[in-house]
């Protein structure tokens, strides 16, 4: 083998190299951007727990002083 054909197998095998370390940083910026996706929708969907579980419990409190005003009869 001369050092020329020596020289041209580097060469692939460094753009191979090259052409996988491409399609890694393809799929970090891919899953960052699912990660992303992911963060924002569990923060609504944790805004949306917030108010609905605010909203039950001011029900509950309410209808708990309505019984407790009746049975004791305030």
């Amino acid at each position: 083998m001369s050092d020329s054909d020596i020289l041209t197998e580097l060469r692939i095998a460094v753009a191979r190299i090259e052409q996988r370390q491409i399609h890694i940083l393809e799929l970090f910026e891919d899953h960052k951007g699912k990660m992303k996706a992911l963060e924002d929708e569990a923060g609504t969907i944790k805004g949306r727990v917030w108010l609905i579980s605010t909203i039950v419990f001011g029900v509950l409190a309410a209808a708990w002083e309505i019984i407790k005003n009746r049975l004791l009869g305030h």
